[in-house]
């Protein structure tokens, strides 16, 4: 079955980041971290990532005046060594603190080369591709990746021991949009909760259900685990990522990690989870021109690459999300009306002025 069609409002994008971290400042986050966190949030709508975009926002909120995140981290590095630190969230949201560290790695970076900062203590981060794409400011490379609560199996098991644990990259061109390369390396546990909201079916290779049997019915998947892509190979990447993410950098692995916003929690508790952050500077290789040049002839030649019959367009990772960005600066974010309505409920959980008689909105037609 096709999903029925949702209720849409155009909103202004800068609008709608002041009316996101106006609820942070009213839960007691901090002005300027609750417009960081904003703007995270903001840029995954902007993109055409709504899965980890604003409607998630109520379960921040709520994670926070339950006491389970801290609204005033003293986010801090806790260990340097030469091109290698590590920093502490002091479990506050991720966003501030993979921004804190990524901000570290490029420093690092720029004097090294190579920047490489790992973060514990911390919680979920949103759109794994910004963290990178702070990177090409500086002509740099970035990378990033996290782990999570656990609603993945690894290959062979029935339980959801592992999380998605996407990866990231951002790679500067000399002329056309940045290579951004942001995935999960399974099915999108919140790109199914949507499909589950809203109607409609799920590609059979993302999920299995309680009985451990592949579902395209995402309601079933929310009661079972997630699928690594690549079946055997993609579980191969998440546990290289869980040493990363966990043993390396001091925090819980996936399977550790609570649950329970996976089990359908209206909250976000606490994770106590790890990021990986990286900056490389091309400049520290040799020819940071020829970098540039070269990976914009990469792109050109992927884009030129002879098409398969019924393809008009060869796109190179993060092309579309741009184009969609800039569209969408210009022409206003749809917003769902779901979201809307929940950003309102929260909102008046909090004592906050309703976003939807904030925002100037009209409606998708």
């Amino acid at each position: 079955m096709s999903a029925p069609e949702v209720r849409k409002f155009l909103v202004d994008s800068g609008e709608l980041r002041a009316t996101v971290a106006s609820l942070f400042e009213a839960v007691g986050v901090s002005p300027t971290h609750a417009d960081e966190i904003a703007e995270v949030v903001v840029f995954a709508d902007m993109r055409g990532v709504e899965s980890h975009g604003v409607q998630f926002t109520p379960r921040y909120l709520r994670g926070i005046t339950l006491g389970h995140l801290n609204p005033k981290p003293n986010i801090r590095v806790v260990h340097r060594r030469g091109a290698v630190a590590v920093v502490d969230a002091d479990n506050g949201l991720g966003f501030l603190s993979a921004r804190f560290a990524m901000k570290e790695a490029i420093a690092i970076a720029a004097e090294y080369g190579s920047g490489s900062v790992a973060v514990r203590n911390s919680n979920h981060f949103g759109p794994a591709a910004f963290y990178p794409m702070m990177a090409l400011d500086k002509e740099m490379i970035g990378y990033a990746t996290t782990d999570g609560p656990p609603h993945t199996v690894v290959w062979g098991s029935r339980k959801p021991v592992l999380s998605n644990d996407p990866v990231a990259w951002a790679f500067p061109t000399l002329e056309g949009p940045p290579i951004v390369v942001d995935t999960a390396l399974t099915g999108v546990k919140e790109k199914i909760r949507l499909a589950a909201q809203r109607g409609g079916t799920i590609p059979a290779d993302w999920a299995v259900g309680p009985d451990g049997n592949p579902t395209t019915d995402p309601k079933v998947a929310l009661e079972g685990s997630l699928l690594p892509i690549g079946q055997h190979k993609g579980s191969a990447l998440i546990i290289a990522n869980e040493v990363i993410c966990g043993a390396l950098a001091g925090a819980l692995f996936s399977f550790e990690v609570s649950p329970a916003l996976v089990m359908g929690a209206a909250h976000h508790d606490s994770w106590k989870c790890g990021h990986f952050v990286q900056a490389l500077d091309p400049g520290a290789f040799g020819d940071r021109e020829a970098f540039l040049r070269r990976t914009s002839e990469l792109a050109s030649a992927m884009r030129n690459a002879p098409r398969a019959d019924g393809v008009q367009r060869i796109c190179m990772p993060g092309e579309l999300e741009a184009e969609l960005s800039e569209q969408r600066s210009r022409e206003g974010l749809p917003l769902a009306a779901t979201t809307l309505e929940a950003l309102d409920a929260v909102a008046g959980e909090v004592g906050a002025p309703l976003p939807s008689t904030t925002l100037a909105t009209r409606e998708v037609v």
